[in-house]
């Protein structure tokens, strides 16, 4: 069973900020699996990820406000699931968000292995922004839902019962 969430990061919307959290994202150290990094760029190159997120807003002239979302998709410890199969699902939901330059980097280094998603605020396809709301949350939680059952991994049911929506911190805790 896999979550997902967007991390709060409102105060580190600058350049700055931007590189801060790619670097993070994409320490070889967490993302090392059997030799090979799990790193990749959707409409992007991770390795220039900072400087085509920029280009891709110079463009459109869309350089203010939000500079990026950071979303984490994280599967339960007990899922049998190699962070081959975790990066391949990633990069699958990853698609879910069109249009967008994302960077996906699945980290190795704890119980429960987790992609980390970098999407730059502007489309690179229309110049517009994308925005996070409840709706495109549950979007993108029944696509990882869906992507879960194809690979024959668990879902989360609980959340589907009309009688109780669960909230942010009920699914987490989950």
């Amino acid at each position: 069973m896999a979550i997902v969430n967007f991390v709060r990061c409102q105060r580190s919307q600058t350049i700055g900020g931007l590189n801060g959290v790619i670097n993070y994202c994409c320490q070889k150290s967490k993302t090392d699996y059997q030799g090979r990094q799990l790193i990749s760029g959707v409409n992007c190159v991770p390795q220039f990820a900072l400087q085509e997120f920029m280009n891709t807003k110079r463009l459109h002239k869309n350089t203010d406000g939000r500079m990026y979302y950071h979303m984490i998709q994280s599967f339960h410890p007990g899922e049998p699931l190699t962070a081959a199969e975790a990066h391949e699902i990633a990069l699958k939901l990853a698609e879910e968000i069109p249009g967008h330059e994302i960077v996906v980097a699945t980290h190795t280094d704890r119980l429960h292995i987790h992609s980390h998603f970098i999407i730059n605020s502007v489309s690179c396809e229309t110049g517009k922004k994308y925005h996070s709301d409840p709706q495109s949350i549950q979007a993108l939680w029944n696509a990882s839902d869906k992507l879960c059952l194809q690979y024959g991994f668990s879902v989360i049911t609980a959340r589907k019962k009309k009688e109780h929506k669960m909230n942010d911190r009920e699914y987490r805790a989950y």
